[in-house]
C-alpha cells in the first residue's frame, strides 16, 4: 500500500516554484491496478518518482508499507560510460537488492547476456531500454509497481515478454500507471484518477476525464496569451 496524506509537489528550482500536485490524499492498495490520466507535460514524472520514493514531496507525507518499485521502463538512471555491471551495482544499492540478483534477474530476462563483461555502450537503444525494464521488474516479492507513460518496451516479440513478466508480478502487488493514453490506461487498470488542475481526483470515465482536461489546458493557455 502506498498513502498519500495532503502531499504537495513544487517544481523544481529556486524561484517561481509552481505546483505540480497540490494536497493530495490517495491510497493505492496491494492488488489494486490505478491509471492516473494526466495529461503532457502536467508532471506526470515527478508523481512517479514521489511513489516510488526516488523524491520527497514539498509538502505533507507519503508512506509505503510494502516494496515499491523503480519506475518501470526509466533507464535514464543507467550511465553511458560505465560498464553494465556498474550501472547495475549502483541499482542495486538504491533498491536495497543483491547485485548478483539484479544480474542474473536481467541476464535471464529477455535474451541479455554476458551483461557482467559488457559497457553500456555496447547495448542497442532496445536492449538498454529492456535492461532498464528488468531492473524495475527484477524487485522481488509482493510489491507495488510504478508505471511512468512507458509500461512494456522493446518490439512486440519483447512487450509480450514485458506483458508476462508483468502480469506475473501483479499477482501478489499493486500497480500505478501514469499515462496520458485512454486506452492504454484501459487496458491495464480498473481503477481511475484524473491529475487535473494540479489536483487527484477519482474518476469513472475517463473519456470525460480527458475532455475536461482538454478544457483545462485550453482555459490556461487562454489565459497566458491574454
Amino acid at each position: 500500500m502506498i498513502a498519500l496524506d495532503n502531499v504537495s509537489i513544487l517544481k523544481p528550482g529556486f524561484r517561481n516554484r509552481d505546483p505540480i500536485l497540490i494536497e493530495a490524499n490517495a491510497v493505492f492498495g496491494m492488488g489494486e491496478r490505478v491509471g492516473i490520466l494526466a495529461a503532457p507535460s502536467t508532471g506526470k514524472s515527478s508523481i512517479a518518482r514521489l511513489l516510488s520514493g526516488i523524491d520527497r514531496p514539498d509538502h505533507g507525507r507519503v508512506r509505503a508499507d510494502t516494496r515499491v518499485s523503480w519506475p518501470i521502463g526509466f533507464a535514464g538512471f543507467l550511465h553511458p560510460h560505465l560498464s553494465v555491471r556498474d550501472n547495475i551495482d549502483i541499482f542495486a544499492r538504491l533498491m536495497g537488492m543483491k547485485p548478483e540478483a539484479v544480474l542474473e534477474f536481467c541476464e535471464g530476462f529477455d535474451g541479455l547476456e554476458d551483461l557482467n563483461r559488457r559497457m553500456m555502450q555496447d547495448l542497442t537503444p532496445t536492449q538498454r531500454a529492456i535492461l532498464g525494464y528488468a531492473c524495475a521488474l527484477s524487485v522481488p516479492g509482493p510489491a507495488m509497481w510504478i508505471a511512468d507513460e512507458v509500461i512494456t518496451v522493446g518490439e512486440p516479440a519483447d512487450r509480450t515478454r514485458c506483458d508476462e513478466l508483468l502480469s506475473d508480478r501483479l499477482v501478489q502487488g499493486g500497480l500505478v500507471f501514469l499515462s496520458r493514453n485512454v486506452r492504454q490506461l484501459k487496458a491495464y487498470c480498473d481503477r481511475f484518477l484524473v491529475l487535473i488542475n494540479r489536483r487527484l481526483v477519482e474518476c469513472s470515465n475517463l473519456e470525460v476525464a480527458q475532455e475536461a482536461l482538454e478544457f483545462s489546458t485550453k482555459r490556461e493557455q487562454a489565459q497566458l496569451r491574454s
